[in-house]
């Protein structure tokens, strides 16, 4: 094989490229991380239900035993004993991570560095090529976790403020997942709180629909959001975060990745299609790829979801898309009838049976089985 720079080309250093070196950090493989931020900044908050260890369990900022959703006069109140919902400040995940790659002499990160071009393949069994606004780099393994650059298309859309109030609020143990806006012809809206103290909490409005709404729509509901729950008192405002994020139907096969070749994190399909939830994913993948290149796997196979658990997310899709005025029924019956712990495990993942039937069983049948055998 011809001279190569580094073993593994990390493309991206977000929240996948930073999980996979981590995981890499201290092998014998030299990694190289490409990342065009010059630094990183406190920007956003991950949330999801704990279903498996991490290497970042410090940075877990809050978790709460129970959560709701609401809409229509009716609230679907969920908890567990077992289960916990929680949040990664990303501020302390890129704390973190960085210590641990600083620390670690086979770990390069290369801040304010951008990839000019997709990566060239490697001739018969020479190097990748990663063309970079620094050089050329070329490299054995390369992992791509790049956003996807997607900012149209059926996907969630989302714009919040950290606030924090002069008096008590909110209650901190009890997370109002879901408070649904009345229904709607072309789009689900809802209202998501993430209530870190009795006076401060994340505010944010959703909306799950084909198009991202205007800026300036999404700021007046949220301030008219905040100044409800602040009882039309001053409050501070502590940080912002916006973010789309694509909720693709599943492919009806998964592409065939070159050797030595990986899409990894969003670009990858770590995002929930049904759901939007991607950082438990993340770090799912991070474990699978680690694992697969410190054996010296040629094929590189990031696939976390069955096919099974691909069509159920297809279908449910579909019938969101297609009837979005029945989006808050259909996920307030969710939360009111599976069973403590199935729905939180199946949105994390679970590829148990038992956890499957009862999601179907909890949510009418009708529309979706239109969409099973008309879609």
């Amino acid at each position: 094989m011809a001279a190569i720079d580094t073993d593994v080309a990390i493309l991206g250093g977000g929240c996948a490229g930073l999980s996979l070196a981590v995981r890499l950090a201290g092998s014998g493989l030299r990694v190289t991380v490409i990342e065009p931020r010059s630094g990183y900044e406190d920007d956003r908050v991950w949330s999801f239900f704990r279903t498996r260890p991490d290497p970042f369990a410090a940075c877990v900022r809050a978790s709460w035993s129970k959560w709701h959703v609401s809409g229509a006069g009716e609230t679907a109140r969920r908890g567990s004993n077992h289960l916990r919902y929680e949040s990664v400040s990303s501020g302390a995940f890129y704390r973190l991570a960085l210590q641990i790659c600083d620390a670690a002499p086979n770990v390069d990160l290369r801040l304010g560095t951008s990839v000019l071009a997709d990566p060239r393949p490697p001739a018969m069994d020479g190097p990748w090529r990663v063309e970079t606004n620094s050089g050329q780099l070329t490299s054995r393994y390369v992992i791509d976790t790049r956003p996807t650059g997607r900012t149209s298309g059926y996907g969630q859309s989302f714009l919040g403020q950290e606030i924090r109030v002069g008096f008590d609020a909110f209650d901190p143990d009890d997370v109002p997942m879901m408070c649904f806006a009345a229904p709607r012809p072309d789009r689900v809206d809802f209202v998501y709180i993430l209530p870190f103290a009795r006076d401060e909490a994340l505010v944010e409005v959703t909306t799950f629909g084909p198009e991202i709404p205007d800026i300036s729509d999404h700021r007046h509901w949220l301030n008219n959001e905040i100044a409800q729950l602040a009882c039309g008192q001053s409050y501070d405002v502590l940080r912002e975060e916006r973010a789309f994020i694509p909720m693709v139907l599943p492919r009806r096969g998964p592409p065939i990745a070159p050797a030595r070749f990986a899409h990894a994190g969003l670009r990858g399909g770590a995002a929930r299609p049904s759901t939007g939830y991607a950082y438990q994913r993340i770090q799912q993948m991070a474990d699978l790829c680690a694992a697969q290149i410190l054996r010296g796997a040629d094929s590189i196979d990031l696939r976390i979801d069955s096919p099974v658990t691909r069509f159920m997310d297809g279908v449910f899709l579909r019938v969101l898309q297609r009837r979005p005025d029945r989006g808050p029924a259909l996920f307030s019956a969710l939360f009111r009838n599976a069973p403590a712990d199935r729905l939180e495990r199946f949105l994390s993942g679970s590829t148990a049976p038992i956890d499957r039937v009862s999601v179907i069983a909890s949510v009418p049948p009708v529309p979706f089985l239109r969409e099973v055998f008309t879609g």
